[in-house]
């Protein structure tokens, strides 16, 4: 509270603005006579000022000099009536109010808040001594609105003075973090301790309050996936943007290993929804298809997968591929050549006479062998197949690029073969069940 020394004493003010001679005897209230009615002039009114009960907190030392001292020192004087604020039992306490130094924060006598506050608002006054927590672009709103949202003013059970124990204080407001996270299969590491570990509590300079970008925050954690991001020859652009990992990736919790977002086509078709122009003017082309629900999607997509054939990381291979997948229509076949189809597709079913490996053969002709044998001309997967999605079976395409030809395949399927009349060839069939006539099955040659 504040002191009424002699000096101050002589300065009463009468209701106008001519001094008055201070009194030298003990007068009834502080108020009524004309002085000290500034005291009086606040919104919100300390109780004892409110009626002129001066002496609850002050006492004449000396009437005929009108000068007076506080009838209790520090925060005795307060806690005599606030008992409720004394902060007993409490590990941790406001500094300003350990040393009793109430008026560092409250108008002894009243002010624009309910609370007395010197500030017009909380946050104002916790910046006038922490302004260096407010330093950046991207406020958290209850820092910005009122740091008493989550502090205790005064004394708290709690480290910082918070109101309550760090991740619960949090998920206070943020329920949908806390619905996710007890519902998800999958919740990533760092949320199930401290928020703190990847989120400043009161500013950033980074959107949602990170303590970093978000490719930054992730790397600091995921080494060797940076190091892979950094070193990559062929770069995933959905990486190098503001959202960076975000992009794939949920920061609390999935329903997916590896935090990924709960539908990876959608994720991926986010960018690849469009051409996109990468390195050196390359097009990399849309990939609709994948959404059209009546095509027949390859095994990865039908599961919602990109990473089986994908490094979505960055990597080594053209199209951010995990092993070679030649973009030429004629290719000499070879298991490295191939490499990426044989991750998955058993590479018996293009060199072995079979009646049960592939559906492409006649009788136990082995199609496929057929078409990737020949030394010149062999023909690559993409001859004949997407890789995502088709309205055929067997991923097999409407049609294909041969050079600036849009070459139609024209497939139609039986029910123990099918036929083709692409531009490779006359019009041609094929039944697993009745085989024709045809020279012995030539190996590839590797």
């Amino acid at each position: 509270m504040t002191r009424l020394g002699p000096v101050i004493a002589a300065l009463c003010l009468t209701a106008g603005t001519l001094a008055q001679t201070a009194p030298t005897t003990r007068t009834p209230t502080c108020t009524t006579a004309g002085c000290h009615t500034r005291e009086l002039s606040a919104k919100f009114l300390h109780g004892p000022t409110a009626v002129s009960a001066c002496d609850i907190c002050h006492e004449y030392s000396d009437p005929a000099k009108h000068s007076f001292k506080l009838k209790r020192e520090g925060r005795q004087l307060c806690d005599f009536c606030h008992i409720d604020k004394s902060g007993a039992g409490q590990a941790h306490v406001h500094s300003p109010f350990a040393k009793g130094e109430c008026t560092k924060c409250h108008n002894a006598h009243g002010g624009e808040t309910r609370a007395l506050l010197l500030s017009a608002t909380t946050t104002q006054l916790c910046l006038t001594c922490h302004a260096q927590v407010m330093g950046g672009a991207h406020a958290h709103k209850p820092a910005a609105d009122d740091c008493t949202s989550c502090h205790s003013a005064h004394a708290s059970s709690h480290e910082r003075l918070l109101s309550t124990d760090r991740r619960t204080l949090c998920l206070s407001c943020h329920a949908d973090v806390g619905k996710a996270l007890s519902s998800a299969a999958h919740t990533h590491k760092p949320v199930e301790g401290d928020c703190l570990q990847c989120h400043m509590p009161h500013s950033s300079a980074h959107d949602k309050a990170l303590k970093g970008s978000p490719r930054e925050l992730c790397i600091s954690c995921h080494e060797k996936i940076g190091t892979q991001m950094q070193s990559a020859s062929h770069p995933h652009s959905a990486l190098t943007d503001e959202k960076s990992c975000t992009n794939c990736h949920t920061s609390h919790a999935s329903t997916h290993e590896k935090m990924l977002l709960p539908d990876q086509a959608a994720a991926c078709l986010a960018c690849h929804d469009k051409p996109i122009v990468a390195a050196q003017n390359r097009i990399v082309p849309a990939a609709l298809e994948v959404a059209v629900p009546e095509f027949h999607k390859h095994g990865p997509i039908a599961k919602g997968e990109c990473a089986p054939c994908h490094e979505v990381h960055g990597g080594s291979h053209a199209g951010l591929l995990i092993k070679p997948y030649s973009a030429a229509f004629y290719q000499q076949y070879s298991d490295e050549a191939y490499a990426l189809c044989f991750s998955c597709h058993d590479g018996s079913r293009f060199s072995q006479a079979t009646t049960d490996a592939t559906g492409f053969r006649q009788g136990d002709r082995n199609l496929h062998a057929v078409h990737v044998s020949q030394p010149a001309q062999g023909r690559s997967c993409r001859s004949c197949h997407t890789v995502h999605a088709s309205r055929n079976e067997v991923m097999i395409a409407d049609s294909v690029s041969f050079g600036q030809w849009k070459l139609p395949l024209n497939y139609s399927r039986t029910p123990t073969g099918g036929s083709c009349a692409s531009g490779c060839h006359k019009p041609e069939s094929y039944d697993r069940g009745a085989p024709a006539p045809a020279p012995a099955l030539t190996p590839p040659s590797k």
